[in-house]
C-alpha cells in the first residue's frame, strides 16, 4: 500500500462519514524556549474516524498523525521535554484496523499505538514531559510501536466491576514510513522480535490503580550516547519493564478537586536503555482551570536524569486550550530549563 492510496481511501471514508459524524480531530501547536537563544516551533495534528457497520458493535477505525516543526530539540535531555515532538512526517497512521465492542470489552485487530490503550491518566495527561506517554523503561529500551510509530496489533480489554485487563501483541519494532520495509503493517518475528504489554487497572471512589508489565524477546544494546542498537544488531534475550501507578483524589469541592499521583516502573536488565523510573505530583482540576506540579527521575544506561514540571492550562472554549509549561532538567549533560506554550483546537 503506498501513501498516495492510502491518502486517497482516507478521503473517502471521510465522505462517507461526514453525515455520520464520526469524525474528529486535535491540532496543537506549541512554541519552545531553552530560556537562552534556542527556540522551536513544534505542529501536530491527529485526524480520527471511526465508521461503525453491522449491529453497531463492530467499526473501522482510522487515525492519522502529521508534524511540523521549524528546528531539532533545543535542550540535551533524554525522557524528551514534549510529548508531541517528532520528525517532520505526514499522515503517519497511528490507528488502522477493526474494532469488535461486547457488554464487557473490545477486540482490536491491525496496526495501533500504544499510547492509545495504556499509560495515560487523568493527571498524567495534563503534563507535557514525554515520560507522562509512557514509562522510559520501555520507550527508550525497546524500537516498539511508540509515538509516532505504530505496528501490527492484537489488542483486547475485559472490564468487570471496578477491574479493567488490557493486553496487546505487537510487532517487536514500530514503523511510520511508507516504503516496503519500513510500513506499520510488517510482521517480521525473526527479525524485529515480539513485544508484549498487559495491564490490570482498579478504578474506585475517586482513585485509579494499575500494575503492569512488557516482554520482548530481543534486546537492543545501548551505545554510550544512550543510542538504541538497530534491530540486525539485536541479541536474542528476553527482559521485562514492570510498573505501578497510583492516582486518588484527595480533596473536592464543588467543582474543584485535588489529586496526587505516585508511579515506578523498572526493566529487569540493567543493560537497556532506562533501568528505573519514578514520579510524582498533584493536580488541580475546575471547571476551566488544570494545574499541575510533577517531578521525576530516571536511571538511563548513560547516567541519571532529574526533572520537574510546573504547568497550567486554560480552557478558553469548548474547542481551544491554551497552556504553558515550565520545565527544569538536570543530567550527566548539564542543567537546563526550557520554557512552552501550547494551544490546542479540538474539532
Amino acid at each position: 500500500m503506498n501513501r498516495v492510496l492510502f491518502i486517497f481511501l482516507l478521503g473517502c471514508i471521510n465522505a462517507s462519514l461526514a453525515q455520520a459524524q464520526n469524525i474528529s480531530g486535535v491540532y496543537t501547536t506549541e512554541w519552545q524556549w531553552d530560556m537562552k537563544k534556542n527556540t522551536n516551533w513544534v505542529n501536530q495534528l491527529r485526524l480520527d474516524m471511526s465508521f461503525p457497520f453491522g449491529n453497531g458493535k463492530d467499526s473501522f477505525e482510522a487515525a492519522t498523525l502529521h508534524v511540523a516543526k521549524t528546528d531539532d530539540t533545543i535542550i540535551d535531555d533524554w525522557q524528551g521535554f514534549s510529548n508531541i515532538e517528532a520528525d517532520n512526517m505526514f499522515a503517519a497512521i497511528a490507528v488502522l484496523g477493526f474494532m469488535h465492542e461486547w457488554q464487557s470489552g473490545h477486540v482490536f485487530l491491525g496496526v495501533r499505538n500504544v499510547n492509545e490503550d495504556f499509560f495515560a491518566s487523568d493527571v498524567t495527561s495534563l503534563f507535557l514531559n514525554g515520560s507522562e506517554g509512557i514509562f522510559p523503561t520501555i520507550a527508550a529500551s525497546y524500537p516498539i510501536a511508540n509515538y509516532p510509530f505504530s505496528g501490527l496489533t492484537v489488542y483486547f480489554d475485559v472490564t468487570k466491576g471496578a477491574w479493567t485487563f488490557r493486553n496487546s501483541l505487537y510487532n517487536g519494532v514500530g514503523y511510520n514510513g511508507w516504503k516496503r520495509r519500513n510500513n506499520p503493517f510488517l510482521v517480521r518475528p525473526k527479525k524485529d522480535g515480539i513485544f508484549n504489554i498487559s495491564q490490570l487497572e482498579y478504578s474506585h471512589g475517586g482513585g485509579r490503580y494499575f500494575a503492569g508489565a512488557a516482554f520482548h524477546n530481543r534486546q537492543f544494546p545501548i551505545d554510550e550516547e544512550g543510542e538504541m542498537a538497530s534491530a540486525e544488531d539485536s541479541r536474542r534475550h528476553t527482559t521485562c519493564a514492570w510498573w505501578i501507578y497510583g492516582e486518588q483524589t484527595v480533596w473536592t469541592a464543588a467543582d474543584r478537586s485535588i489529586a496526587c499521583m505516585a508511579q515506578y516502573s523498572e526493566n529487569t536488565s540493567h543493560d537497556n536503555g532506562c533501568c528505573r523510573y519514578a514520579e510524582v505530583g498533584c493536580a488541580y482540576t475546575d471547571s476551566s482551570n488544570e494545574c499541575g506540579l510533577s517531578a521525576q527521575y530516571a536511571r538511563f544506561n548513560q547516567g541519571t536524569e532529574r526533572s520537574v514540571e510546573l504547568t497550567w492550562r486554560r480552557q478558553i472554549n469548548k474547542t481551544i486550550a491554551l497552556q504553558p509549561s515550565f520545565q527544569y532538567v538536570n543530567n550527566d549533560n548539564g542543567d537546563f530549563a526550557v520554557l512552552c506554550a501550547r494551544m490546542s483546537v479540538s474539532f
